[in-house]
């Protein structure tokens, strides 16, 4: 079963082509590592399966909805339930404490304290940043900040999870612990999608498929 389908996608920017007849399936519960320099694609792609960016043409479906032509209010209620996404940069705020950067995500679907607690304590504990739940995120180590944004993804216990270069600004022994979270991640069940260029994802130790895009398609 497909959780998410893209047929036939393109995407430009005023005379430039980005993505070029993009057709993809992914399987609910997959991991995907789309591979591919800078400039191949795969960060515009990220953003619109996550109805970040319109396509100019195409389809695309997840989780049984067009994303693409969801109302804007619509869309970021179906992402903020569906969709979890781990940046190159992090995105955190950096005046709040980890457990408030967690927090964020949760503050629009109506919860009650306990529930958001819990959901809060699970998520940092299974990205292994609980011992800096009360630390401001601006006093961080790019390993833990990416640790936060690892919990903050997973929070809201999402389907998806989508991940751009999250290893870009890592060392390699953080780099590693990143795919250890994956891992777990792939093992509850996550679908997951990573672009990325760094050769560490060439060697995982799970299951995984690898889709290469060179020039806005998939080779």
């Amino acid at each position: 079963m497909s959780i998410i389908e893209i047929e036939y996608l393109n995407k430009e920017y005023g005379s430039s082509k980005i993505l070029k007849d993009i057709n993809l399936s992914i399987k609910k519960g997959e991991c995907i590592i789309l591979q591919g320099v800078s400039g191949s694609g795969k960060t515009t792609l990220l953003g619109i399966i996550a109805g970040l960016e319109k396509p100019s043409s195409g389809k695309v479906v997840v989780e049984g909805e067009f994303i693409s032509k969801l109302p804007d209010r619509h869309l970021s209620a179906f992402r903020g339930r569906h969709i979890g996404m781990i940046f190159q940069h992090y995105n955190l705020i950096e005046h709040f404490t980890v457990e408030d950067n967690v927090t964020v995500p949760l503050v629009p679907m109506n919860l009650s304290f306990d529930e958001v607690l819990e959901m809060v304590n699970s998520a940092m504990e299974s990205a292994n940043i609980s011992h800096k739940a009360k630390t401001m995120a601006s006093y961080l180590s790019g390993g833990e900040k990416q640790r936060v944004a690892i919990a903050r993804a997973i929070a809201p216990n999402p389907e998806i999870i989508l991940c751009d270069e999250p290893t870009a600004n890592l060392d390699r022994a953080n780099s590693e612990k990143f795919l250890d979270i994956l891992q777990t991640l792939h093992n509850m069940g996550k679908t997951i999608v990573v672009a990325t260029h760094d050769p560490i994802f060439e060697n995982l130790k799970f299951e995984h498929r690898v889709v290469r895009m060179s020039d806005g398609e998939i080779v």
